[in-house]
């Protein structure tokens, strides 16, 4: 049983990493689900770096396996490194498996390896490194991880907004009175907020107006409204309910595009909100 949990197991990781890196290195996989291809997104880097440090890792634990049942190191090193490798492996898996909406199997994979080297290898550092993975996964699921998932897919109206913000509940009132359709978005969502950062807005309502490949993004109460009342005139003026949303890249005054916010905040439009570099002022009206 020592032999296989010192040797032949850490030989077969070692084999397994090692076959990944070099398929990836001429862009192929042992793993070709969505979730591979998922989690090498939420790298930072590309991922046959992170094929390396695996490879690197397992050569490691192989090396430190053979030589401690040769007794020629002390099996706590084999240990420390096992244990160090699969609470690693703990928090990659644990963000992904928040992150996104399918799982690496691949990754899976390397994690099982390790879990099998480690009980094999003994029970009891097994049983002290078990709480210390579930600590991770639970401390993981208390933060509002941005997740892989689409959320303006089909056409129509969509609204950054909050059931607290009387900017919002004034665009809603108006929307729904006019009878015109629109998706709630939660600006408490990590995944709005970020967006609505990444545009450097400052304040809710954002109302997000998709109508196939062509997107407006109008930011502010006024601006909202507005922009449907000029909407309605042009429907009477003409006769027809044609209107065709703005391209990105393309300005106009009522709204603000994906590439260009030359527009100054006006802090009477809507409610503020906390961003992820600066706290925001709560809404005062």
């Amino acid at each position: 049983m020592k032999k296989i949990s010192f040797i032949y197991l850490p030989t077969l990781f070692f084999i397994y990493v090692t076959t990944e890196a070099v398929l990836k290195l001429f862009h192929s996989s042992l793993c070709a689900s969505t979730g591979c291809l998922l989690a090498d997104s939420l790298l930072r880097f590309d991922s046959i770096y992170l094929n390396f440090i695996g490879v690197f890792d397992a050569f490691i634990i192989l090396i430190i396996g053979v030589l401690s049942f040769n007794k020629k190191v002390s099996e706590k090193l084999f240990f420390l490194v096992l244990v160090a490798s699969l609470l690693f492996e703990t928090i990659m898996l644990g963000y992904q498996f928040y992150a996104s909406p399918e799982m690496c199997k691949f990754c899976m994979g390397v994690y099982t390896f390790l879990i099998v080297i480690t009980l094999l290898s003994t029970r009891k550092y097994f049983l002290m490194v078990a709480p210390l993975a579930i600590s991770i996964f639970t401390a993981l699921s208390f933060l509002a991880i941005p997740k892989s998932a689409i959320f303006v897919k089909n056409s129509g109206n969509y609204l950054i907004q909050s059931p607290t913000c009387p900017h919002c509940k004034k665009v809603k009132h108006y929307l729904k009175e006019h009878n015109i359709k629109f998706t709630k978005l939660s600006i408490d969502d990590i995944e709005a907020r970020n967006f609505a950062t990444f545009l450097n807005f400052k304040t809710i309502p954002i109302l997000i107006i998709k109508d196939n490949k062509s997107i407006k993004i109008i930011n502010g109460d006024k601006d909202i409204i507005e922009f449907f009342n000029k909407k309605d005139k042009k429907i009477v003026k003409e006769n027809s309910v044609v209107e065709e949303s703005a391209v990105v890249g393309e300005e106009s005054n009522s709204g603000i595009d994906l590439l260009a916010n030359d527009k100054e905040d006006s802090g009477d439009e809507g409610c503020g909100f906390i961003t992820l570099d600066k706290l925001e002022s709560n809404c005062s009206k």
